[in-house]
């Protein structure tokens, strides 16, 4: 039986012969020790920032452990490489040395965590790279690791930053890290058009073919993607109203 992979893969040296392929209609190659090659690269970064922040992309999705806990600590520091991902039911795991979660805490609203101080459970905010839990870690929680569900942003290319050095084949086999990396292939030509005189009359153009890709991708991994199953927003989970969840205290779509 055969897997699909669905992923795509592109080399640096690739992306920049596709970005000139688009510009010119040509199949060029330009030296990698030259100006216009590593010009071409830092458009392909601002690609990748940008394409970022135009959906939430599952692909820069990551979890990063913390620990080993100590009991009666509240807050916890995240390098700020990563932002905290609370999207649907993402909540923070606390795992054993198995690595199975034994207890959970449920994202809230910062200005709302001092009201379930006194709660027997345990909840969370964050304050940009900054995680504080409702209450202090329990003695039966010490020594277990703390799973954050966490964005990181894109990796760019590197190319060293002396002129006179020379590109190597390792850093021309860097992969777009992204799975569709025409979406910033298409871009990053869109980028650099608004940079030359001769190419700005194609800049409305390539904006469009750009955009209408990027939208077919967000339409194939929304709206043709079954969502996840995603549990009634009770806050707290515990309650007077709704009572203990006995039979299930735990998230229904715990990994993702």
């Amino acid at each position: 039986m055969s897997t699909i992979n669905t992923n795509v893969s592109m080399t640096l040296q690739d992306a920049v012969r596709d970005v000139l392929s688009i510009l010119t209609g040509q199949e060029l190659n330009y030296d990698p020790d030259q100006d216009r090659f590593r010009a071409i690269t830092k458009h392909l970064n601002r690609a990748l920032r940008s394409n970022a922040l135009e959906n939430e992309w599952s692909f820069y999705h990551e979890v990063i452990r913390l620990g080993p806990l100590v009991a009666g600590s509240t807050r916890f520091n995240v390098t700020p490489d990563y932002r905290f991902r609370v999207i649907n039911d993402d909540a923070v795991r606390f795992l054993d040395g198995d690595d199975v979660p034994v207890g959970w805490a449920y994202f809230l609203p910062r200005d709302a965590l001092h009201k379930y101080r006194n709660r027997s459970g345990l909840w969370c905010s964050f304050t940009r790279n900054v995680l504080t839990l409702s209450r202090p870690v329990p003695l039966a929680f010490e020594g277990l690791s703390l799973e954050l569900p966490v964005m990181r942003e894109p990796r760019p290319f590197v190319i060293p930053t002396d002129p006179k050095e020379a590109v190597d084949q390792a850093t021309l086999d860097q992969l777009v890290d992204f799975e569709f990396p025409d979406v910033v292939v298409g871009r990053a030509a869109w980028l650099y058009a608004q940079t030359d005189p001769m190419m700005q009359p194609r800049v409305q153009t390539l904006e469009e073919q750009y955009k209408d890709l990027m939208y077919q991708l967000i339409e194939r991994d929304t709206a043709y993607t079954e969502s996840p199953y995603i549990n009634e927003f009770v806050v707290p989970v515990q309650n007077t109203i709704y009572g203990e969840p006995a039979s299930r205290p735990w998230p229904v779509s715990n990994r993702r």
